[in-house]
């Protein structure tokens, strides 16, 4: 009857993992759908999108209008390559919070079809904690990088959540989706999720990470977000150069280029 027991538990643990919307081993997971698109395409449980397709900040909803009023959406890079590699570390791409459903469904016409969304809309222009940087993975292993993004429920959140979302953002490099939310008292509180694909097309740069990283000495570079808004990060692992360089941002001081 025990043995029993635990096959069916195997089954029913396969199962959740089989339906989660987010990738596997990442926490917190969810199994309910986020809506990602950009610009009528869908990048939605694992697609492929392309780094020009990924640019710009996407939009997201879900196909159920949410009943709380106000969410926060995070996306991590999982695959970041550093110099110990296999290992990788991860970079917060966004963190936007104050977004409210719209009252009524869009209709989208996306690369999966038609779909009946209800956005999330940031209607008090709210600053991003983080503002919205596109996918560029460098030509470093892993060449593809997974991009996760979460919907978290924030109605209702007290000064000390606010503050922990805050002060977690201004820190990109190492993020952790999981701590972060604890300390925020938001771990139980994410109410969608979703994952895409980005691949640098290669070939992979090989040789030491002193070959592949730009280490320029500014201290004072910063990435410019969508509204302007520059954006400093603080880290140690390094981030390699792309062969084409399109992005930049400050790690402890070094300029590193592709993410």
């Amino acid at each position: 009857m025990m043995m029993l027991s635990k096959s069916m538990a195997v089954v029913v643990s396969a199962a959740s993992m089989a339906l989660a919307k987010t990738p596997s081993g990442f926490e917190p997971a969810s199994n309910s759908d986020l809506i990602v698109e950009f610009s009528n395409l869908a990048a939605l449980n694992g697609a492929v999108v392309s780094k020009e397709a990924s640019a710009k900040q996407p939009q997201i909803g879900t196909t159920t209008r949410l009943t709380g009023t106000s969410f926060a959406v995070i996306m991590v890079d999982l695959d970041i390559p550093t110099t110990n590699p296999p290992a990788t570390n991860t970079l917060l791409h966004w963190m936007q919070t104050g977004l409210t459903p719209a009252l009524t469904a869009t209709s989208l016409n996306t690369t999966s079809g038609r779909q009946s969304v209800f956005l999330l809309e940031n209607q008090g222009n709210t600053p991003a904690l983080a503002p919205y940087i596109g996918p560029s993975p460098p030509a470093r292993v892993p060449l593809s990088h997974r991009y996760t993004q979460i919907l978290v429920d924030t109605s209702g959140v007290n000064t000390e959540a606010t503050n922990a979302l805050q002060m977690a953002a201004m820190n990109r490099q190492g993020f952790n989706a999981q701590r972060v939310l604890q300390q925020a008292g938001l771990q139980d509180k994410v109410v969608a999720g979703n994952f895409f694909v980005v691949t640098n097309p290669g070939p992979a740069q090989t040789g030491g990470s002193s070959d592949n990283a730009t280490s320029v000495a500014t201290g004072t570079s910063s990435l410019s977000g969508p509204s302007g808004t520059a954006v400093t990060i603080s880290g140690s692992d390094s981030i390699s150069r792309p062969h084409v360089a399109v992005f930049g941002l400050v790690v402890a001081g070094v300029l590193y280029v592709g993410f």
